[in-house]
């Protein structure tokens, strides 16, 4: 089983299920035995966040097992595109907190798209030492470059591949 911040979650067969009485239904036999742990133990949990699918959204991502990739679902890569087409433009001044705001969700992205990393160098040389939220940063050249190296590589990536990573 894995985990993240208070999110667990794992793999199986789909064709090993176990009926779990209180949902009525059956579920994958590790997150069967794991709630009826649970239940023993006195945690409680809810059946709207008892979730298995392929593919499984994990922090927002779509990890597929079948194909053994991880993947920004298609409304937020176009989302994200947007938002940092909308914000590059040179001459431009904009606060700290939209660039801390930008900046977060693409390391977010960064999860699906490891190889995009370089893209923030200016961004993070920008925001460097400044801590109120307000404050006005000018929106220069290169980081309208590395914005857009961003949102163009983010629009034709496919993920991570999985296997691929092994090779």
């Amino acid at each position: 089983m894995l985990g993240y911040v208070d999110d667990i979650f794992s793999w199986e067969l789909a064709s090993n299920t176990l009926w779990y009485d209180p949902y009525n239904k059956c579920l994958p036999a590790k997150q069967c035995r794991l709630l009826q742990l649970w239940d023993e133990l006195g945690i409680p949990h809810e059946e709207k966040k008892q979730v298995f699918s392929a593919p499984l959204t994990i922090i927002g991502l779509d990890v597929d097992p079948n194909v053994m990739t991880i993947t920004m679902p298609i409304q937020a890569c176009t989302d994200l595109i947007l938002t940092i087409r909308s914000c590059a433009h040179e001459g431009q001044h904009r606060p700290l907190r939209e660039f801390q705001s930008i900046a977060g969700w693409i390391n977010w992205a960064f999860n699906a798209y490891p190889l995009l990393r370089p893209g923030l160098s200016t961004m993070y040389a920008k925001m460097s030492g400044k801590d109120k939220p307000h404050q006005s940063i000018w929106v220069s050249q290169s980081l309208c470059r590395e914005l857009e190296w961003i949102a163009g590589h983010l629009k034709h990536l496919t993920g991570v591949h999985m296997m691929n990573l092994l090779e």
